[in-house]
């Protein structure tokens, strides 16, 4: 558990980085935004065909068919690589011949012609990635099957640092506009858009070769097969079509969300002092994630296996104790951490984006600011999801992420209608904490209907005094915030003095309540 978290920090760290070094050598305008989104379609794309499919319903299957023998373990592998493929490849080559069209499309018209094309140029070397994702999450969930899913949480790692090492050169170099400059788009060459959106994409394919090794050193041979009727594929397929409707509500949301986030985007240009497109709210949510995935993923990510092969075995009673459990390992942790990134989330992104202009990097802090409750929220249900594919119940989550779709949308395109344009993307992040409060609410009554269990209930008793210490804390560091007058125009210097000051007090005073409410009554755990 330690190594994948290890694994997964530094990644994230890494990220960070990234975004930092592509924020400071792109911009949070034009070309940032073109750039964001092209990154960020072929993910979505594979998501959206295969990727909900591969890592929720397979894992129980390869567990299913590694079972009846290596030989049958890797062949089902090989057929699930081939499906994948087969469907992948001819969605990468259509993309790519659509990517003009697919650009106008996410854009909503709101961008100019100019601007447009850009974002096509960049989808057209980005979309490739779409199958190396497929490949890479087949690998991994076999090695995940194998009880082996250290690999798979350091790949990323290396794909961050090509990343970097792609955007590095433009710091120096210089040659792009970052500014909300009209003509901004014009300044890319076809030559530095093969090395923007190309390093991208590299990082994705090291991503893949970074698993090879593992998988010669635990004697898995994976190829695609063409013996895709045989017994076990069929059966997968048809769990894994709910799955896909998961995805596809989820990305329509996201669709949703883009769409609204240019438009306003492009509106605030006029309008705002800062910059209030898609960039500020993709880069609020990638920053939202780190503790998720650090904690949340890396918990469930351990505890999966187990859960499916209890499931395998109808032991309903260790599957509820292990959902429960990696409720409370992540809780403990997650709860503090949300509460701190609600008082101090402008004073990080400051931080985080020192390359950028004050205005921007303070409003992305707003952002974020509305996304903290979802560390929780969005954490709390993934685990429970990921306890009903155990069960392969694919159906239930689907349904349930209509729900959540439905609402995301509908709050985003109220957010549209009611806010100011230079705001709208606040309003984008609280529509995604609300939407997903709703979700958890139902799929924990869906856990019951399923197994008889609450897990969730089962949690809450050993989550209240973390809770109850983290809200306090709060309290304290807020106000050192609010005293030191710290805001878009701030020194560098001064705000990291103000970030540390209100983080120690936060310890601080976390540490003493929470131990003073330990010696009221002993913490439970489940």
């Amino acid at each position: 558990m330690s190594g994948l978290a290890v694994a997964t920090a530094l990644s994230r760290v890494l990220g960070f980085v990234r975004a930092s070094v592509w924020a400071a050598a792109f911009g949070l305008h034009v070309v940032g935004n073109a750039l964001t989104l092209a990154n960020t379609l072929p993910s979505i794309v594979y998501t959206l065909l295969a990727g909900g499919a591969i890592s929720s319903v397979f894992v129980p299957q390869l567990i299913r068919a590694a079972a009846n023998g290596r030989q049958e373990g890797d062949a089902f592998a090989g057929r699930l690589l081939s499906v994948a493929l087969l469907v992948l490849l001819p969605a990468t080559v259509i993309g790519v011949l659509l990517a003009p069209w697919i650009a106008r499309l996410y854009t909503g018209g709101a961008w100019p012609p100019r601007d447009t094309a850009l974002l096509a140029a960049f989808l057209a070397w980005c979309l490739p990635q779409i199958p190396l994702y497929g490949i890479f999450a087949v690998l991994s969930q076999v090695l995940l099957a194998r009880d082996r899913p250290g690999p798979m949480m350091w790949a990323p790692v290396a794909n961050n640092v090509v990343g970097i090492a792609a955007a590095v050169p433009f710091l120096f170099l210089g040659g792009i506009a970052t500014g909300p400059d009209a003509n901004a788009a014009e300044t890319v060459s076809p030559g530095e858009v093969l090395a923007i959106a190309g390093g991208a994409t590299a990082g994705v394919l090291v991503q893949v070769l970074v698993l090879l090794p593992a998988l010669r050193a635990a004697g898995v041979r994976v190829r695609p097969r063409r013996d895709l009727r045989a017994a076990g594929i069929g059966r997968s397929l048809r769990l894994a079509g709910w799955t896909v409707l998961f995805v596809a509500a989820n990305q329509i949301a996201y669709s949703i969300t883009a769409i609204v986030a240019n438009a306003a985007g492009a509106a605030a240009a006029d309008t705002a002092d800062h910059a209030a497109g898609l960039a500020q709210y993709t880069n609020a949510n990638m920053i939202m994630l780190v503790p998720h995935a650090i904690i949340a993923v890396s918990v469930v990510t351990a505890a999966f296996p187990r859960m499916a092969r209890a499931a395998v075995e109808h032991d309903v009673d260790r599957v509820a104790r292990a959902a429960t459990e990696a409720l409370v390992r992540s809780g403990r942790l997650l709860l503090p951490v949300a509460c701190a990134l609600l008082i101090t989330a402008p004073l990080i992104t400051r931080l985080l984006f020192p390359g950028n202009p004050g205005p921007d990097t303070w409003f992305m802090g707003l952002v974020l600011a509305t996304f903290a409750p979802a560390v929780v929220i969005y954490s709390f249900q993934f685990v429970l999801v990921r306890t009903l594919h155990a069960w392969e119940n694919t159906r239930g989550p689907a349904m349930v992420q209509i729900v959540i779709a439905l609402i995301q949308s509908l709050l985003a395109v109220l957010a549209s209608l009611l806010l100011p344009a230079g705001y709208v993307v606040v309003g984008l992040g609280a529509a995604f904490s609300l939407a997903y409060t709703v979700g958890l609410v139902c799929t924990a009554r869906l856990i019951v209907r399923t197994t008889g269990r609450r897990p969730l209930r089962g949690a809450a008793g050993a989550l209240l005094r973390p809770a109850l210490a983290a809200a306090t804390a709060a309290l304290g560091a807020g106000a050192v915030v609010a005293v030191s007058g710290v805001g878009p125009a701030t020194d560098l210097w001064h705000t990291a003095l103000v970030l540390v000051g209100a983080l120690g007090i936060y310890v601080t005073v976390f540490i003493i309540a929470a131990g003073h409410l330990s010696k009221r009554r002993r913490w439970t755990t489940p």
